[in-house]
């Protein structure tokens, strides 16, 4: 739960989402499934990040002046910051439901089945969901995808 967490919130909120998330299966323990007792905890999770990411999004609405800060570090970025930037930004590009699904598979490692009770919904629509969401973000992360502007060329150096 820590992990799952972790990659939702960050670091700073991290501990208390899942203890939060415990705490709410102790408090509710005769509901709690003891055969597939995971499901149910990130489902949980889920539902408590969620909770978490619209008070926050309310209280910086209530906060925001409209103003951009900008700062100028003078480092050059790596490519692997460019690669980051183009998953994440592949990934927003999936619906917030196949984004969920996507990840609690593939970075927290529940089978399809799992995944599918996380989410809500039978594992014959999680599997046709996930397929979808796996064939949107290879087009996402590929060529065709990207702006004219930001393609390679095909060729390099023929200059007329």
């Amino acid at each position: 739960m820590l992990r799952y967490a972790w990659r939702r919130v960050g670091p700073v909120e991290a501990a208390d989402m899942a203890s939060e998330t415990f705490k709410v299966a102790w408090e509710k323990y005769h509901r709690f499934p003891s055969d597939q007792p995971l499901p149910w905890l990130y489902a949980t999770a889920r539902n408590l990040i969620s909770n978490a990411i619209r008070r926050d999004n309310r209280r910086d609405a209530l906060l925001w002046d409209g103003s951009v800060m900008l700062s100028d570090t003078g480092e050059d970025h790596a490519a692997g910051v460019a690669a980051r930037q183009e998953a994440l930004a592949a990934l927003r590009g999936l619906s917030e439901a196949d984004r969920e699904l996507l990840l609690l598979m593939s970075w927290e490692g529940l089978d399809l089945r799992q995944a599918a009770a996380v989410v809500g919904c039978s594992r014959p629509t999680a599997a046709m969901r996930l397929h979808r969401a796996r064939k949107r973000l290879r087009y996402l992360l590929s060529e065709d995808a990207r702006p004219v502007a930001e393609r390679k060329p095909s060729y390099e150096g023929n200059i007329l």
